[in-house]
């Protein structure tokens, strides 16, 4: 094949990439065009103020640390890679700056393979741009309790990405969540005969790392 033929196919080529691309972007272009004022005001956001909702995460466990240590004896490790289920549903709250900022709280119940606590969080995130469906970065960071014979504190911590979809026309938001979590707990020590230990004397934590997804819905 000639030299002039390749640089004809290869032009070609490029048009044909080329009027793709505008077949792409000029519906669109038009579609925002013809977007009144009013469709974009009813498709604007402007949060201020409290909203309220419920959450839930379903979580896949990776990773464990047990760590146990008796006084008057060397600490003890266990380390183990997972493949465990987890999850929680969540009370949530939070107070909108302006458009992008809000800061809030969340609490319920987090069920583990092993355990269950009750986790109480801030929670802080960040909307994107101006449109009611939009992106959004969040953080968790807190604590969690566990009951039985005495509480027992612990630390949480997650982020992630999100988005939130809602209708032009509805004051219901709903989200949808990709994240991290890592979960240190204080579970009660576990005993057998014949070992006499007090419990007093045995300081056990557990560390659990795990990725999630999360669905919640605001009013």
């Amino acid at each position: 094949m000639s030299f002039n033929k390749v640089y004809i196919l290869l032009a070609m080529k490029r048009i044909a990439i080329l009027v793709l691309l505008a077949l792409m972007i000029i519906p669109t272009a038009e579609a925002k065009r013809r977007e009144t004022p009013e469709e974009i005001e009813r498709k604007t956001r402007h949060y201020s103020g409290w909203e309220w909702g419920l959450a839930g995460r379903v979580n896949l466990v990776f990773y464990e640390l047990d760590y146990m240590r008796i006084v008057g004896q060397k600490p003890v490790s266990a380390y183990k890679s997972l493949a465990k289920m987890g999850g929680n549903i969540m009370l949530t709250g939070g107070y909108h700056f302006d458009n992008h900022w809000k800061l809030g709280f969340q609490t319920g119940a987090q069920i583990q393979y092993n355990y269950t606590t009750m986790p109480i969080l801030a929670s802080l995130h960040y909307y994107y741009g101006k449109r009611k469906t939009c992106l959004f970065n969040f953080v968790d960071l807190g604590t969690n309790v566990i009951f039985g014979k005495g509480l027992h504190f612990g630390a949480t911590g997650s982020g992630g990405v999100g988005v939130r979809l809602q209708s032009p026309d509805s004051d219901m938001k709903y989200d949808i969540m990709l994240g991290y979590n890592v979960q240190m707990c204080s579970p009660l020590p576990v005993i057998k005969e014949p070992y006499g230990f007090d419990r007093r004397d045995v300081n056990r934590k557990a560390l659990n790392q795990s990725v999630f997804i999360g669905f919640g819905i605001t009013f």
